[in-house]
């Protein structure tokens, strides 16, 4: 019986029956993973995978094929080794799949079989050394004598120190060890490394070679002997004489017969640096402190020893002076020294060398952990805050002990009731909490703002100092710790209005100069109506139909007076309607203006030829007559005064739909003249016209020579009588009293005053601009009508 049916015999064990099935044919594919090693179906090889197509219930035999005498299977190559770890089934039907060998039973929902491996690859170990017949792996012993290595390498914890073959994957560990006289260089491999301890990962076939090499030997020795080293930042210590060294322990494997290094000792790699120093400060065995000073090789504290090419042994040897205790503390504890140019010691206690120099300061000004600030008073030795402390004889004999006092300084705390406002300290902003340490007896200027906006309507109002203080003061620091409060209170604005606008004045008690009131401040709030409006009743955050009301301010309100109009003529509110005029009074035939309010409902112009005697159901009577009317509005009426009124006073009524009657005073004179004035012009521009009809403004002005026509009204009666309401003929009457015209400082008679044609109630007045008049400004001219003087108005003129 051959290997593979004896073993197929000896298995059957691991059976799998399944139940049975009623269907056809089926597809299996059977394969390893990774797809890479040998197995049998039925006795016959494959490799890497294969399908079949088996029928319902028939039976077969799987396995993994192993080297003779082997747990594994060897790659065709030699370069990796395939461990078996079990068999599996797409369905995970098989109980004992850890059997290389399986009898199977096809089912049509088992459609693959897989062997899982383990794959371990070929990792090649090469020693630079002789070929011996010793075996690979370190012995349980020494080295023999008369065998050659420079050092051993560790592989996963294993030793070796011979050149192997050896089967790894996944994360190896490698750590060569040197023998004394030897250093490592380095590991030869893909994934190469100067580390002597270090891991590679092994994905496929690949080798490992340790770099050894003769080392240059350094002995370190310190003056005096025994004292500890720094090398390379690692605590060393130091043969104690001359006599015989206190030995290193040898390492791993090495040979029995060789030398251990001595303490201070170390094998370095040609061409390599390292960092050298000494421990400093250090004690003794008898209990004496030492500083470091200087290496033999002149080379200070901390410097870099670059090695040669050569392996000549050298020796080093760190020199060190006696050490001197210096401690230097505050008054109070735990504050800031700055020794030696630096301030964040862990403690100010040290030990200096004898002979040296050292550089110690206090900082004028420091701040405790509790955030206290104090200032420097003076050293103990009376020496300046900045001072070179030598250790001298006297130093140390005695040790080195200085205490730097300080002084608190007084702490002011400026917070604002409610918390968070601003302040001001000797004129700048300090946001609160503003914490301010100055020394007692000085004087702060502190000012807190008299209001801060907290939104729409409302405010902080100041109220005064914690100190007793109401407004800007003067703080004289005289305590140690002080808190001061700027206190405000919330403030809340009043706001009133009328319907119509401006239709009442208010007054207020208390009285406020922007309507602000402290909170819960009762008020009393009277509307006073404006000729011409009638208080109705009250809106808003206030109610009732008396004009007088009472509210608390516990919140920002707004209160609104409704008012109703009622018809009103203002005090000598009937005169020309050119403007005010010097003369008290207003002329037969002329244009008047009727000034008050709520004279008419909504503004209306009338027709101008002929004049209408109602507009917008307002009508103006003069005993039984109706004035024509030029245009009506709530604040003024234009209309046209009787031509043959004689001096003297009369009344006018107004008369308006759904509105009582309202009567005024006026006085007749014979001449009142007044000049108009273009609308819309600042300053008031004279309503007047070129030669050519087209108007005189700033930018065409009047020229020297040209005839010009002036604009008014009130010129007094015409040499031909005119029909009151009607534009006069295009023949106009001339005006009957003696007329002029004064142009600056020039008085001239006009060529013609007339009736203006085209305008009821207008006059106009033809005058020649004479070199003499001023010229290049806006030049004031008046009318004077039998004496009487017009306003002034403004001509420009070339």
């Amino acid at each position: 019986m051959n290997r593979l049916a004896l073993i197929a015999f000896i298995l059957t064990s691991s059976t799998v029956v399944w139940s049975q099935q009623t269907a056809a044919t089926g597809q299996v594919s059977i394969s390893t993973v990774p797809p890479v090693a040998r197995f049998a179906v039925d006795g016959t090889i494959y490799t890497g995978a294969a399908s079949f197509f088996w029928p319902a219930g028939s039976k077969h035999t799987l396995q993994f094929l192993t080297d003779f005498g082997q747990t594994y299977q060897s790659s065709p190559d030699q370069t990796a080794e395939y461990s078996f770890d079990g068999w599996v089934d797409n369905a995970g039907l098989l109980s004992l799949g850890n059997n290389p060998v399986q009898t199977v039973t096809a089912d049509p929902r088992i459609t693959s079989f897989m062997a899982t491996l383990t794959v371990a690859y070929l990792v090649n170990l090469n020693f630079f050394t002789p070929p011996d017949n010793l075996p690979p792996v370190c012995p349980g012993t020494s080295i023999p004598s008369n065998v050659f290595r420079p050092g051993v390498v560790l592989i996963n914890g294993i030793c070796y120190w011979s050149s192997a073959k050896l089967y790894l994957s996944g994360n190896v560990i490698l750590n060569a060890v040197p023998f004394p006289g030897f250093v490592f260089l380095g590991y030869q491999t893909s994934q190469s490394s100067t580390a002597y301890l270090t891991s590679i990962n092994v994905i496929g076939p690949t080798s490992i070679s340790p770099i050894f090499s003769p080392a240059k030997r350094v002995t370190f020795m310190t003056n005096p002997p025994g004292l500890n080293v720094l090398i390379d930042h690692t605590v060393t210590p130091t043969r104690s004489g001359s006599g015989p060294c206190q030995s290193q322990a040898l390492p791993v494997a090495a040979p029995a017969t060789m030398t251990p290094l001595c303490f201070g000792d170390f094998d370095f790699a040609p061409n390599s640096t390292h960092t050298i120093a000494g421990v400093s400060p250090q004690y003794d065995l008898t209990g004496n402190s030492w500083v470091f000073s200087s290496w033999s090789n002149g080379d200070p504290q901390n410097s870099l020893l670059t090695i040669d090419s050569s392996t000549t042994p050298i020796t080093l040897t760190a020199n060190f002076v006696p050490g001197v205790a210096a401690s230097f503390v505050t008054s109070p504890t735990n504050l800031k020294l700055n020794v030696d140019g630096r301030i964040n010691w862990p403690s100010y206690n040290f030990v200096w060398g004898q002979g040296t120099t050292h550089q110690v300061s206090a900082p004028s000004q420091d701040t405790d952990s509790k955030g206290r600030k104090y200032n420097f008073r003076n050293w103990s030795n009376s020496g300046p805050a900045a001072q070179s402390i030598t250790v001298d004889a006297n130093a140390a004999a005695n040790g080195i002990r200085l205490v730097a006092a300080y002084s608190i300084l007084s702490r002011v705390v400026l917070q604002t009731t409610p918390p968070g406002l601003p302040v001001n300290v000797n004129g700048s902003a300090c946001a609160t909490p503003c914490t301010l340490d100055v020394a007692n007896g000085t004087q702060l200027a502190l000012s807190a703002a008299a209001s801060v906006s907290t939104g729409a309507n409302a405010r902080l109002t100041f109220t005064g100092w914690s100190d007793g203080a109401s407004s800007d003061h003067t703080f004289t620091v005289n305590a140690d710790y002080t808190t001061i409060y700027a206190n405000y209170s919330p403030s809340y604005q009043l706001v009133t209005g009328s319907n119509p606008a401006a239709g009442a004045q208010f007054a207020f008690n208390p009285p406020s100069p922007d309507g602000f009131y402290l909170a819960n401040t009762a008020v009393i709030v009277s509307a006073n109506p404006m000729p011409g409006f009638q208080f109705v009743r009250w809106n808003g955050d206030l109610s009732g139909t008396y004009p007088t009301g009472y509210v608390t301010v516990t919140r920002p309100l707004s209160i609104m007076a409704l008012l109703s109009r009622i018809p009103y003529i203002a005090p000598a509110g009937i005169s020309n309607a050119a403007g005010t005029t010097p003369v008290s009074g207003v002329a037969p035939g002329s244009l008047i203006a009727i000034a008050g309010e709520s004279l008419a409902a909504e503004p209306v112009t009338g027709p101008t030829n002929p004049l209408s005697q109602s507009l917008g159901g307002v009508s103006v009577l003069l005993g039984d007559r109706l004035l024509p009317l030029v245009s009506v509005s709530p604040q003024v009426i234009v209309a046209q005064i009787f031509s043959d009124l004689s001096d003297g006073n009369y009344t006018l009524t107004v008369e308006s739909v759904g509105q009582p009657d309202i009567s005024g005073t006026f006085n007749i004179v014979r001449d009142a003249p007044g000049l108009f004035t273009q609308p819309g012009t600042n300053p008031a521009i004279a309503l007047a016209l070129h030669q050519d009809g087209t108007p005189i403004t700033a930018t065409s002005p009047a020229q020297t020579g040209e005839l010009v026509s002036v604009f008014g009204t009130g010129f007094g009666i015409y040499t031909q009588t005119l029909l009151d309401g009607f534009q006069p003929p295009k023949n106009p009457p001339v005006v009957q009293d003696p007329v002029q015209v004064t142009v600056g400082t020039v008085t001239v008679t006009p060529d013609s005053s007339t009736a203006a044609p085209g305008y009821v109630g207008y006059a106009v007045t033809h005058f020649r601009i004479t070199p003499d008049m001023p010229s290049g400004t806006n030049a004031p001219v008046t009318v004077q009508v039998n004496g009487q003087q017009s306003n002034t108005v403004l001509l420009p003129l070339q």
